[in-house]
């Protein structure tokens, strides 16, 4: 799938993202949104998850990565807690980093939004002292929340109900933007599409998120490559439709082209698991 209006999908998930800046200033212009707030939202059955994207100042890198670490070590300390505090970090080249969060609930994740309500509150977690070793580590960093977005899992958009990030550590995150009044239109194609991909072996993990809140009109899928050469060569959706029959492809191509007309917009971002700075409670 080629990229539509880079700057249209950006401006839009920045405009959301300023309602939850922390401690930096930006230089964004308005962008007009009239009829965004108003965006269908799917059904869906899956797990809530919170992505956090964060773009740090390239001095800051190694700061960040140090409060993380950290964290990872307040979350390991917090043996009091009923349930253990779980995130998964993934560096995104360049400076960009996702914290991923997940809750059987909206309203039940583990921490308050933003990086500072997220830091703070694992750190608490093992100490008062802790927290405020935190606390000294944030106040220097120089960084942007670019957004955050909570989504639900949606079957009918995936091909798996789970992935594991020791096999496939690898994500690429497709945000797509819908065209107005397509919302439905939308919701069929993709999942079309997605079946298709399902009923022809498709080698990678798929998830499909529908967005509950931070950026409306705006939904995600994700596919978890094992890691990038091989995507590339073989297992991107381009590869694998590439290595099936001209019949499969041209049935493939008619499930394209009904998806492609519902969205007026497109955009992926790569991003690598960081273990190290991700804690699972086990």
């Amino acid at each position: 799938m080629k990229t539509w209006h880079k700057r249209i999908v950006l401006a839009c998930l920045l405009v959301y993202s300023m309602q939850i800046m922390a401690g930096c200033a930006t230089n964004h212009p308005q962008v007009n949104i009239e009829g965004m707030a108003t965006a269908r939202q799917y059904d869906a059955e899956g797990i809530y998850v919170r992505h956090l994207r964060l773009r740090l100042a390239p001095s800051h890198t190694k700061a960040f990565e140090a409060m993380m670490k950290r964290c990872v070590e307040a979350a390991r300390n917090s043996r009091e807690r009923a349930e253990p505090l779980e995130w998964l970090c993934y560096r995104e080249s360049p400076g960009r980093y996702w914290i991923i969060q997940f809750s059987d609930a909206l309203d039940g994740f583990q921490t308050q939004s933003g990086l500072r309500g997220f830091a703070l509150d694992v750190a608490r977690a093992e100490s008062a002292e802790a927290e405020g070793e935190v606390w000294r580590m944030l106040i220097d960093l120089e960084y942007e929340t670019e957004w955050e977005i909570v989504t639900r899992q949606k079957s009918d958009w995936s091909t798996v109900t789970s992935m594991a990030t020791a096999t496939h550590p690898k994500a690429r995150m497709m945000m797509r933007m819908i065209r107005p009044g397509l919302e439905e239109a939308f919701e069929t194609a993709l999942a079309a599409r997605t079946g298709f991909f399902r009923d022809h072996d498709y080698p990678l993990p798929v998830e499909g998120f529908a967005t509950r809140s931070g950026a409306p009109g705006l939904e995600m899928q994700v596919v978890f490559p094992v890691d990038w050469p091989s995507f590339h060569e073989t297992d991107s959706f381009y590869a694998f439709v590439k290595s099936l029959d001209q019949e499969t492809q041209d049935v493939y191509a008619g499930l394209k082209a009904s998806l492609m007309e519902t969205m007026s917009g497109a955009e992926y971002y790569d991003g690598d698991f960081v273990a190290e700075l991700s804690h699972s409670g086990i």
